[in-house]
């Protein structure tokens, strides 16, 4: 006999709830450190696209925009097909794109339960961490109840880079489900379910690799889109309006493949998944 993890019920829900109702009170009281502290408190319990869009709007509203970026970039990893994933996307774009042109990169950095993170010397009291910086080496630690983990990363500029130390993201829940359900208790005891198949494992890394290539061409074309704006500029030089173009199509050619090769993906993924079914323990449909 395996003891299983407990579930979440009622009070966690709750606790999520009233977390989340605070932020939003207030956030329409102009309050948007208060609002962002209790967002916060909300997406440790529950992970959902609608808390990061909302520390995303707290940000903005603050004009601290490398962590209005850091948030609407989770937010589109958390709901890819989102009606304003285009339109979030090209604020995104726009933003990579103007830090190229300032020779800065964007670092962010996420380390759940960390105490405390330092960044070449310079500390923070708690992650994520969000920066505009000058390409470079650059040296991150996060200080956890077990002890220091440390890593040296390498920024370009006007490239994301992207850090994230322990542990795995919870599973993500709508909003609609974090704020009303009700779980049903699971015993202490129970034996071991068997585990999923290769084909369905494989199904998942397909499906996801799909959702992040789809991705990475949305800003790929957002970031175009923004160059062959500037290159349309008429202060600009000859020389100047040839390369935005350039790199315009450059970045037009890069989002082209990685839409193919995302819906590739996406459809395989599904595929995969449709063809590794009945999985192990689940109840094959009986015709009658």
């Amino acid at each position: 006999m395996v003891l299983s993890a407990p579930m979440p019920g009622e009070a966690e829900s709750a606790r999520f709830k009233a977390a989340f109702e605070r932020g939003e009170a207030h956030f329409q009281a102009g309050d948007y450190g208060a609002a962002i502290a209790n967002f916060k408190e909300a997406d440790r319990m529950r992970v959902t696209p609608e808390v990061a869009y909302d520390l995303a709007k707290c940000f903005e509203k603050l004009g601290d925009e490398a962590y209005t970026i850091f948030y609407y970039r989770l937010y589109m990893r958390r709901a890819p097909n989102a009606p304003d994933t285009l339109e979030v996307a090209e604020k995104v774009g726009t933003v990579i794109a103007r830090l190229e042109s300032e020779g800065h990169g964007f670092l962010e950095f996420d380390a759940p339960r960390a105490n405390k993170v330092t960044i070449n010397n310079r500390t923070w009291p708690e992650p994520p961490v969000a920066l505009y910086l000058p390409p470079g080496d650059y040296e991150v630690k996060a200080e956890f109840p077990s002890g220091a983990k440390s890593m040296s990363v390498q920024l370009r500029t006007g490239k994301t880079t992207t850090i994230s130390f322990e542990p795995a993201a919870p599973p993500m829940v709508s909003l609609e489900n974090a704020l009303t359900e009700e779980m049903v208790a699971r015993g202490l005891e129970a034996p071991a379910g068997p585990p999923p198949s290769g084909l369905r494992i494989g199904s998942y890394i397909v499906f996801g690799a799909g959702i992040a290539a789809l991705v990475a061409g949305i800003a790929a074309g957002a970031s175009s889109a923004s160059d062959a704006a500037l290159a349309k500029n008429k202060n600009n030089s000859v020389s100047q309006a040839q390369g935005l173009a350039d790199s315009a199509n450059g970045k037009a050619i890069g989002a082209n493949l990685l839409f193919g090769v995302g819906g590739a993906a996406v459809v395989g993924g599904g595929l995969m998944f449709v063809f590794s079914m009945p999985e192990p323990g689940m109840k094959k449909t009986e015709k009658k």
